[in-house]
């Protein structure tokens, strides 16, 4: 093993840019995970990079959910990244299977998969203070062998939408019948002329009814909360209006052979997302008039079924639950072979259910569209100094420094982490700044509509719960707080390899290039000139002075004239002497 000071002689001989060998696991090969394959390698040399994936292919919620009618609830347009534009959507919303398709596009394109350990299941980790590497424990799933990997950051990225469970309800598993939960869909599940329960109006309930309906011999939908079902989806305006719901081929073509015209069209739907946020500032004309909207699109839908209006809306505003636009869903509801049961059920037992205002529904099949975990509590422990748990840490509220980084954790990092939204990651958080970040978030939501009383994954889904699934503010607003970090708010530990010389980072007063004999003079190639502010030419440039009498030449400190040969260069030279 190397000793301090032969990594030290070792980092002085290195040239300047040759930076010291890094290693990082990721946990998750979903949206994030595979975001690290591209990026990271791409912007920081040396590092060896490993993502752990419990799953059998990458894809994380897009390869986990299969349920009939699965779509993203954000427009396709906007949810892909920005370097990887796909022209070739079929729909608005993009169908899930479609965006399964597309990661795996561009894992292939980038190489991702090459970084991916697939059913390896993340089990624990540990800081060692003394090393100053993350012990991170995994379990094969081909092999049930657990062994330890170690790093020097470690990446969570296993989402929000990873942790299903049953729900609560006595002799759930009594029944004899089909039953399954939306994320462990049975894909052999045919329910043509079978009477089915789908218990639950989130968005995979709701996308879920227009699909199982139509051939369906009754369904009996449950729905012991309340929801809005929005007249329009996030970006649908700028997107071709509430009723675009499929690109056509010849839409889709035309994308792809006028790239501008695409990003255009990106433009106006990504602008449309960015200005729904002040939909959500409580009392304003703009949240009053949507939720005006959102009453009467919900009524005239409904007009034959009234008291199922009565029965789901709610009291609270728009979009203090997430919205969903559930394309078929209330022209669902209103059809003869759907019974609305705006309750919840009391029990299960071998052929149906109880409700419970205590009636029985006896059917032959029960689909649970109940949801996540949303409480962002670990359930693999994560243990740092002092034995410290996350989880631990995380109760009552989970917190996090600018949603990445949480007091005490070195070099861990969260994508989509406590008041998430988009998140990227850099250094150890302090307290006092952990603190001031959950103030000013809390400040922020006190004028938004996310403080009605709803059951949302924003708070956990606790009715009057901490706002914590949210950024406080806007996405472009994330994107230029987490692009500019205050590196002053957190704490630095020098490395153990540089303990002795802190500059050894200065290595051996040569770059790569010279070493390797490269190009050295890549400074004119990527020169940072600044704009002209007069573009004109300067008006005296031929102007040569003629009062020379006084003019220092020789740089004696004697004043003298200036010789004739003197000024004759000067003239050619068109330089100005001033008097």
């Amino acid at each position: 093993m190397a000793t301090a000071s032969q990594n030290e002689r070792a980092l002085y001989d290195r040239p300047i840019d040759d930076d010291r060998r890094l290693k990082l696991i990721c946990i998750g090969a979903g949206y994030s995970g595979i975001l690290t394959a591209i990026r990271f390698p791409q912007r920081i040399q040396n590092l060896d990079l490993v993502i752990y994936e419990k799953n059998d292919d990458i894809g994380g919620t897009w390869y986990e959910n299969r349920y009939p009618g699965i779509a993203c609830d954000i427009p396709a347009h906007v949810y892909q990244f920005t370097f990887a534009s796909n022209p070739s959507w079929s729909r608005f919303y993009a169908p899930g299977g479609e965006i399964w398709s597309y990661l795996k596009d561009l894992a292939w394109k980038y190489d991702v998969e090459k970084y991916v350990r697939l059913r390896r299941r993340f089990e624990k980790a540990v800081w060692d203070e003394e090393c100053q590497l993350w012990r991170v424990t995994i379990r094969n799933l081909e092999t049930d062998e657990v062994f330890v990997d170690t790093c020097n950051i470690l990446l969570k990225g296993t989402g929000i939408l990873n942790a299903w469970a049953w729900p609560d309800i006595p002799g759930l598993h009594d029944f004899q019948g089909q039953y399954m939960h939306t994320a462990k869909w049975d894909e052999s599940f045919d329910w043509t002329d079978k009477t089915v329960a789908l218990i639950g109006a989130g968005s995979s309930g709701i996308q879920i009814l227009p699909q199982i309906q139509p051939k369906a011999k009754r369904v009996v939908h449950f729905m012991k909360g309340k929801n809005w079902i929005s007249p329009v989806g996030y970006g649908a305006e700028e997107g071709g209006g509430a009723d675009k719901v499929e690109h056509s081929e010849e839409e889709r073509q035309h994308f792809a052979e006028n790239p501008e015209e695409y990003k255009k069209y990106r433009h106006r739907v990504e602008g449309g997302m960015n200005r729904s946020q002040l939909v959500t500032f409580s009392g304003t004309p703009i949240q009053k008039m949507f939720w005006k909207m959102s009453a009467d699109s919900m009524k005239e839908k409904l007009k034959t079924k009234p008291e199922i209006y009565s029965s789901m809306t709610p009291e609270y505003p728009p979009g203090c639950r997430r919205l969903t636009p559930g394309p078929g869903y209330l022209e669902a509801l209103v059809e003869d072979n759907v019974d609305f049961i705006g309750t919840g059920i009391a029990k299960v037992d071998a052929h149906g259910l109880w409700d419970n205002n205590g009636k029985y529904h006896k059917v032959d099949a029960i689909i649970y569209a109940t949801g996540f975990d949303y409480s962002s509590v670990p359930v693999q422990p994560i243990i740092c100094r002092g034995g410290i748990a996350l989880q631990d840490a995380w109760t009552p509220r989970p917190k996090a420094y600018l949603s990445l980084c949480t007091p005490s954790f070195p070099n861990l990092f969260h994508f989509l982490g406590p008041n998430g939204g988009p998140a990227a990651g850099s250094f150890i958080a302090i307290e006092h700044a952990q603190a001031s970040f959950l103030a000013h978030a809390d400040q922020y939501f006190q004028k938004t509509i996310f403080t009605y009383k709803c059951r949302s994954w924003f708070k956990r889904n606790v009715e009057d719960g901490d706002i914590t699934g949210l950024w406080p503010g806007s996405s472009v607003h994330a994107q230029r707080a987490l692009a500019n970090p205050r590196f002053e708010e957190f704490h630095y530990v020098q490395d153990l390899s540089t303990v002795r010389n802190k500059l050894s980072w200065l290595g051996n007063g040569l770059t790569t290039a010279q070493e390797e004999d490269g190009f050295t003079a890549e400074y004119l190639d990527n020169a940072d000139i600044p704009p002209a502010i007069n573009i004109s030419p300067r008006p005296d440039v031929n102007v040569v002075a003629t009062k020379l009498e006084e003019v220092h030449v020789n740089g004696n400190g004697l004043n003298g004239k200036v010789p004739d040969v003197v000024i004759e260069e000067l003239v050619e030279a068109q330089v100005t002497i001033p008097s």
